[in-house]
């Protein structure tokens, strides 16, 4: 085999590539590329067993092959290769391979002679089903963006360690919750689906789909039996899900909407206000005090070794006033993912959770769960 690259398309699919492939692995094919040509299109993927790449490189096919390298010594190779030659033209890369499943990587005045492995024991990776829903890599990204700092890290309850992907007719919601918070952001799609869907899809995938799918354009999700897979022409990710019951999230919504104690303000105003407050809040657990009443908001935060902070502000207030307390890094994740120039907060009492969304759109909301004043 013998191919010649762009050195920054190769690298670029080996950023892709190196985030998938498993670092720490019994079987040491699970921590190698493949590197493939069919007909005229040059192949490169990567698997852990429970997420996979295949992609399309752009490149010139001396000699057709296969052969697998691993990923991190490629990598590692590849990024300190010169992008440009010494007349300032794009670098080439060349990758070939000799007996023994040895691998050759020419750029310049640099050459590396590696060991591979034949691709006979990489694991097959499926192919795109028939049946499936498009969304904007932009809005797919941005979704994922919205929600996920509300996901459990808790290894105990392994079915909130992702993001619940639910589509109703022509309804797409992406969920996250650890159980004292949780995010809900909503799209409309073009067509209506037949079916409904209700999968988990893992942290690790939802973030490299933020990763790997950065230009603007469709994106095909299909289900298969226990994986999904989000594709663009050029680039496939799949990955398993994980197994379980998501919790009655709209259960959890309901009711809080219906909240009578109304506050509306300025988002950026209030995150500004909870971040300098929050200073001397406790580091460990960022307790922070709201009181509103008559059109003023008080956030204030008081710890014995460090001091107290409060900070007052205006806003809309209606049914009545409020006095809660929350953690601080609650609020600010849900008001950076605001994007309307007002939030709107609900609020029953000081025990109650509390549901935070922006103005004017039914996009995005969050729920939050107080702490004790």
């Amino acid at each position: 085999m013998e191919l010649i690259f762009d050195k920054e398309e190769l690298w670029k699919g080996m950023q892709m590539a190196g985030n998938v492939a498993a670092s720490r692995n019994t079987l040491p094919i699970l921590s190698n590329v493949l590197l493939k040509t069919i007909g005229d299109r040059i192949h490169l993927a990567a698997t852990d067993l429970e997420i996979g790449l295949k992609c399309l490189i752009n490149g010139e096919i001396k000699e057709p092959g296969s052969i697998t390298i691993p990923a991190k010594k490629l990598s590692d190779i590849v990024r300190e290769l010169p992008s440009v030659t010494d007349s300032n033209e794009p670098a080439k890369v060349k990758i070939s391979t000799s007996s023994n499943d040895r691998v050759e990587i020419e750029c310049e005045k640099a050459k590396f002679r590696i060991v591979g492995l034949p691709d006979d024991e990489f694991p097959p990776l499926p192919e795109i089903g028939d049946d499936f829903l498009t969304i904007s890599s932009l809005t797919l990204s941005q979704m994922i963006q919205k929600t996920i700092f509300a996901a459990s890290t808790e290894e105990t309850r392994h079915f909130l360690n992702g993001i619940y992907l639910h589509v109703k007719g022509n309804i797409m919601k992406m969920v996250a919750t650890d159980g004292k918070r949780l995010a809900v952001a909503q799209h409309q799609l073009d067509e209506p689906l037949k079916q409904k869907i209700g999968i988990i899809i893992p942290i690790k995938t939802v973030n490299n789909i933020t990763r790997i799918f950065t230009e603007d354009e469709p994106v095909k999700i299909t289900l298969l039996e226990n994986q999904v897979l989000f594709s663009t022409p050029n680039i496939t990710l799949i990955s398993r899900l994980i197994e379980g019951e998501y919790p009655d999230y709209e259960a959890v919504i309901n009711p809080v909407m219906k909240n009578d104690i109304v506050m509306t303000a300025n988002t950026e105003h209030l995150l500004s206000v909870v971040r300098r407050v929050s200073l001397l809040a406790n580091p460990k657990t960022p307790s922070i005090r709201i009181e509103s009443r008559d059109g003023e908001l008080n956030v204030s935060a008081s710890t014995p070794d460090l001091g107290e902070a409060q900070e007052q502000m205006q806003v809309k207030t209606e049914g009545g006033k409020v006095e809660i307390a929350f953690n601080a890094r609650y609020v600010m994740d849900v008001l950076r993912n605001v994007q309307t120039e007002e939030s709107i907060l609900k609020f029953r009492d000081s025990l109650s959770p509390v549901m935070i969304a922006p103005v004017g759109s039914e996009d995005y909301l969050c729920v939050i769960m107080p702490m004790r004043l």
